[in-house]
Parts: structure tokens; sequence; C-alpha cells
């Protein structure tokens, strides 16, 4: 922001700022002492602007200059009143759960009350392994001798979800099909958690995100949702570390990826992310990918992302055709 220059009468000084933010160049008009000076924002346009400065000095009292205060104060009111529509069109994500403005989200309710009970189980030395992607997994020895590509390449050729796919796989017994069928397995393992922390953390995150999204879209359209990113997610970090891995991480990210892209490109979409938020849970994922917070299922936080903002920029695409 520079200075053009100043006028000396306070009203001829204001009609030029008029003047000038009626024509699109934004400037501020400041009382400096017995003058009153002029800032031009952006430099590209103080050439512009002091060429004008220079003709209004000439003629103040031209009715160009009266015509364009009402053509201002005609623009300022417009854009009072489409500032105020879109805040009542955006509402924040905590406002929209922890305010009491949606209905009640049965769904997240749901997925928290399973995830507490399968905690309890785990607490309680209960086998759980039936919510695993699988018991079955590379041996040891096998994983020493390969790098990540060869570990995920065999995993998905000789090993790859046995309890679904019916697969024989060579057992202490001899070679045999451990399960068939147990199709859930795709999905459950995002009900296992590994502490404490773990679970608040996760369980926090689903009901302000799934919550916040369920009031918008609906239990039905939330839990298919949710169920796309649980897949690709889950299948995601088996093909990459193999079965040992459990949490909502995932889906928490998917649901902060639809919510933060859709509601920066869909005004109609009445749901946005402040930017506290955004920026926590950015870091946070960076963090995990350093190790300084243990062994973390990165390519589930990943795939969830990916899910997530695909979705909420196609959906935002789609609204506003």
């Amino acid at each position: 922001m520079r200075p053009i220059g100043q006028i000396k009468d306070e009203a001829e000084a204001k009609r030029f700022g008029d003047f000038l933010y009626a024509n699109e160049i934004h400037c501020d008009v400041d009382e400096d002492e017995d003058c009153w000076t002029i800032w031009i924002h952006d430099d590209d346009q103080i050439a512009k602007a002091e060429s004008e400065l220079a003709e209004f000095l000439k003629t103040p009292g031209h009715p160009r200059y009266t015509q364009a205060s009402a053509r201002a104060e005609k623009i300022r009111q417009d854009q009072a009143k489409e500032e105020e529509r879109a805040a009542r069109r955006q509402v924040d994500v905590r406002t929209e759960v922890f305010g009491g403005v949606q209905a009640t989200p049965y769904l997240s309710y749901c997925l928290i009350g399973i995830c507490l009970m399968v905690q309890l189980l785990q607490m309680t030395d209960r086998n759980v392994d039936f919510l695993r992607m699988s018991t079955i997994d590379i041996t040891n020895e096998a994983k020493a001798s390969m790098n990540q590509a060869q570990e995920t390449e065999y995993r998905l050729r000789n090993v790859f979800l046995p309890e679904i796919t019916g697969k024989k796989i060579a057992l202490q017994d001899g070679e045999q099909v451990a399960q068939r069928g147990q199709i859930w397995r795709i999905v459950t393992p995002i009900f296992l958690h590994f502490g404490l922390l773990h679970i608040i953390f996760n369980m926090y995150w689903l009901y302000f995100l799934g919550g916040g999204l369920e009031g918008k879209l609906g239990l039905r359209r939330t839990l298919g949702f949710i169920l796309l990113a649980a897949v690709v997610s889950n299948l995601g970090q088996y093909l990459l570390s193999g079965p040992a891995f459990g949490g909502m991480s995932g889906v928490n990210y998917a649901l902060f990826g639809y919510i933060w892209i859709r509601g920066n490109n869909d005004p109609r979409f009445g749901l946005q992310l402040d930017q506290g938020t955004i920026t926590m849970l950015l870091i946070w994922f960076v963090v995990c990918f350093t190790g300084l917070v243990g062994n973390i299922a990165n390519a589930a936080h990943t795939l969830g992302l990916i899910v997530g903002v695909s979705a909420g920029w196609l959906a935002a695409q789609r609204a506003l055709r």
C-alpha cells in the first residue's frame, strides 16, 4: 500500500476515495494533520490512481465524482448483504455439532459405541481377531529378505485376505483354507484401537467431523461415504504393512478432507472448518510420518484424506453446476 497524494478538504478527499472505489481501485483515505492522504492498496494501480487524482484536483466539483459517491455506496451495501448471506450459509463444524443446530447424529453415536465396546473387549483380554483384516501374513523370516515393494507384491499374490477369498494358505497343519467369505474384515479394523489415548483422540474427531457431515448429508449417504473411506484406507494399509493395524483415523481424515474441500468450494454446503482445525490436522498428518509418535497407519491416513478431498471436490463441482 502506497500514498499517492493529499487533499486538504475532508469532503473532497472522501468523494475522491468513493470515485476510486467505484472504479475498482481500492484505497484508504486517512487523516494526516490538516490534510487527507490517499493510500492505494495495489501497486499495479498506482499510476492510474495518480492520473485520476491529478484530474480530480483540477475539477473536484465535476458531476462524475458526485455520481461515483452514490455508486460506491450502492456497492458497499450490496457487498454487506452478500457477506451477511454468506455468513448465514456457512456454519463452522463446531457450531453445527456442539451448538445443537443439526439433528442427533445417530450414525456417529453408533460407530462410537461399537468402538468403545470393542475397546472394552480388548481390555478384558477377549479375542477380537475376527475384526482384523486377516490373521495370516507373511512370515517374519520371509519379510527379512524383502523390500517394501516385494513385500506388498508377495502379500497381494500369495496371502491376500485368505479369510475373505478362501485362498489356500500353508498353515501349520498343511495347506488349507483358513476361512471363506468374511467380507466384514475389509471394514472392521476401524473399530480396533490400541490404548486409551488412541481411542479418545479418534472418537473426538469422529463425533466432531462425522456428526457435522451426517447433519448435512444424512445417515445413509454418510454411512456410504464412511464405508468407502474404510475400505480404501484399510486395503491400502494392509497391502503396505500387513494386518497388524486398526483405528478410525483413515475415516476421520476422509471426513476432514470432504468437509474442508467442499466447505471451501461450495458456499451452499453450509459447513466449514475453521483455519485452526485445518492447520492442526495437517500438522498432525505430517508429524505422524516422522515416527516421533510411534507406529502409525500412515497409508490409511493418506488414502482416507485422498478419498475425502476427491469426494468433496466432486460434490462441490456438482453442486455448483
